[in-house]
């Protein structure tokens, strides 16, 4: 089962008596990349709400959202003068010590941390919610899960679609194949007779034959058919597996793609040439898709 790198999900519900949103969102990234928006007393909780997402997420640069829901007379939050002020006192003395002036806008300092506090959250409080913020964010993680379940089955259909392409194709250049020996032979003989029928000199059958065995040594393809027919079974498994692998798909792209770059280059023939194209332009489709499955 493919699961897209890109999803989205959110919960809302109660913790510690303040009604809260928790909302997941996540983009493509090779890697696990957590980014962690909350209100400062929850940041202690970052470490084991990473090792929650990392349960179910293995790739993707996911932005977790807590924030909480009052009404305007609930508001519990204050300013805490000393933090501000020794914030903007640092930044007035960097403003000097570079010569440039003094700004004059409060609104950066007031979103650096500690300047707004929240007295709701005591260090009693937040350790009695956190069992109620892990539930809240596993249930946000639930309906996440369910969007990148969805996005996956529609990438998957979409890859089996070019696998079928690609199938197609192969047994097309396989028809072929065995003629492209055979019309060298004739083009080559008449070549032949052409340049020689004006100095009346033959060619034997045995020499056209060694040319001819030469040539089809060359632009056999006969290995790079079974190597890319294997390929795409392998990623047809891989597109219907319990676990989504991405990575093992990005990888049997480039080996499919370097197979038909062979084939084209070495058989020639227009018709496999062609059917060669039709295969890279597949896989770049599928390349495009599997950036984003997990």
């Amino acid at each position: 089962m493919l699961l897209s790198m890109t999803g989205f999900g959110e919960a809302r519900g109660t913790v510690g008596g303040v009604h809260v949103l928790a909302e997941l969102r996540s983009v493509n990234n090779r890697h696990f990349k957590l980014a962690f928006r909350a209100p400062d007393a929850w940041g202690r909780f970052e470490a084991e709400l990473e090792r929650v997402l990392r349960e179910q997420i293995t790739r993707g640069t996911v932005t977790l959202l807590l924030r909480s829901q009052r009404g305007a007379e609930d508001v519990t939050t204050r300013l805490n003068a000393n933090v501000m002020a020794s914030y903007w006192k640092q930044v007035a003395e960097a403003a000097r010590e570079a010569g440039v002036p003094c700004p004059t806008d409060l609104a950066a300092v007031l979103t650096l941390p500690g300047v707004v506090e929240d007295s709701a959250w005591t260090d009693e409080t937040v350790e009695q919610a956190a069992p109620q913020l892990v539930e809240l964010v596993k249930s946000a993680l639930a309906h996440f899960q369910e969007f990148r379940v969805r996005e996956g089955a529609a990438m998957a259909a979409d890859l089996r679609m070019q696998c079928a392409v690609i199938g197609a194709q192969i047994d097309q250049i396989a028809v072929l194949a065995p003629q492209v020996a055979a019309e060298y032979r004739v083009k080559l003989q008449q070549r032949v007779q052409e340049a020689l029928s004006a100095a009346d000199v033959t060619i034997t059958p045995t020499e056209l034959l060694r040319e001819v065995a030469l040539f089809a040594d060359r632009s056999d393809i006969s290995e790079e058919i079974v190597r890319l027919r294997s390929h795409v079974d392998q990623f047809r498994q891989l597109v219907d597996a319990a676990q989504s692998q991405g990575r093992k798909l990005e990888f049997l792209c480039q080996e499919m793609f370097r197979e038909a770059n062979t084939i084209g280059s070495k058989s020639n023939h227009v018709g496999v040439a062609h059917a060669a194209v039709e295969i890279k332009t597949a896989i770049e489709r599928m390349r495009e898709v599997v950036q984003n499955v997990e």
